[in-house]
């Protein structure tokens, strides 16, 4: 007779448990348990293999509850903040503290180390991690820097809380030694996105007049218009619109410079969406009326 009792029903009789769910259960136990040991282990894994960012194409800023440090050693990875884009290349490595929005893919061919550090394991650190992110670069420093991350990941999901302290400690004195960033982030960032730059540029210079959105060019360039907007600003310092804006005052400049065309005529050509806006607009921009403009000699 078997030892085990089956649970019985309020009328008494034996209740035998549902296969699946216990198939559920299990699944869910196992997830736990892999979520415990998440949050008990630092990981490190090949840059390649680390994708971070929502489901949307392209992928969009999300939060980690962990912190990650990207450390690039050939090739480059891509960087996108809620108002910023950059890539890291090789000899680069950024501290993203736990709780900031990011994504992060690498190019193809891309090398290097992304380290995942529970925030628990973190806190209490001294010194401790910087707060507000760090962006550095490795340089001398990477057969020391590798051995404390290596030394972090083998201590395995039941590491000794007094000898992960320390390493943890080791790790934060460690990225305080490294070099200051490239002083050229900034122009690698917004060369980043020139391409989608140039292409936008191009598709709204061929639809003056359409009266195409800012959203509808985006999704024609297969992108979102905050990664549109992104680009925009890293370059000009202007959102898309902004920049529509400006290619619309050029056209405008040059139909009356060298054309006879009517006013209202080249107003309607531009998508301006009427007359006395167009002049609204242009005496906004130029500090003259169309009319003014176009009798003035060039």
């Amino acid at each position: 007779m078997s030892m085990f009792q089956y649970p019985r029903h309020p009328d008494g009789f034996p209740v035998k448990p549902d296969p699946l769910r216990l198939g559920r259960h299990t699944s869910q136990t196992r997830q736990a348990r892999r979520s415990i040991a998440d949050e008990n282990a630092v990981r490190l894994l090949p840059v390649h293999a680390f994708t971070w960012g929502s489901r949307a194409v392209p992928q969009q800023p999300r939060t980690r509850p962990d912190h990650v440090l990207i450390w690039v050693t050939n090739g480059r990875v891509r960087l996108d903040f809620p108002r910023a884009s950059l890539w890291l290349i090789a000899g680069d490595l950024r501290h993203i503290p736990a709780g900031t929005a990011f994504s992060a893919l690498a190019d193809n061919g891309a090398q290097g180390l992304a380290v995942l550090i529970p925030a628990r394991l973190a806190y209490g650190a001294t010194p401790p991690l910087p707060e507000r992110g760090l962006a550095t670069h490795v340089g001398n420093n990477a057969p020391q820097m590798e051995a404390t991350l290596h030394q972090l990941a083998v201590e395995g999901p039941n590491p000794d809380p007094a000898m992960t302290a320390c390493l943890v400690n080791l790790l934060s004195l460690r990225l305080r030694q490294l070099a200051p960033a490239r002083s050229d982030d900034a122009p690698q960032a917004m060369a980043s996105d020139q391409p989608l730059l140039d292409r936008f540029l191009a598709l709204a210079r061929q639809g003056l007049g359409e009266y195409r959105s800012v959203a509808e060019l985006a999704a024609e360039l297969g992108c979102t218009t905050l990664t549109l907007d992104q680009a925009c600003r890293q370059a000009h310092s202007k959102r898309a619109v902004d920049l529509i804006h400006d290619l619309q005052l050029d056209c405008a400049k040059d139909l009356l410079r060298n054309t006879e065309r009517p006013i209202h005529n080249i107003a309607c050509r531009l998508g301006y969406s009427s007359h006395a806006h167009f002049n609204r607009a242009f005496a906004a921009a130029t500090g003259r009326s169309p009319q003014a403009f176009r009798a003035q000699p060039g």
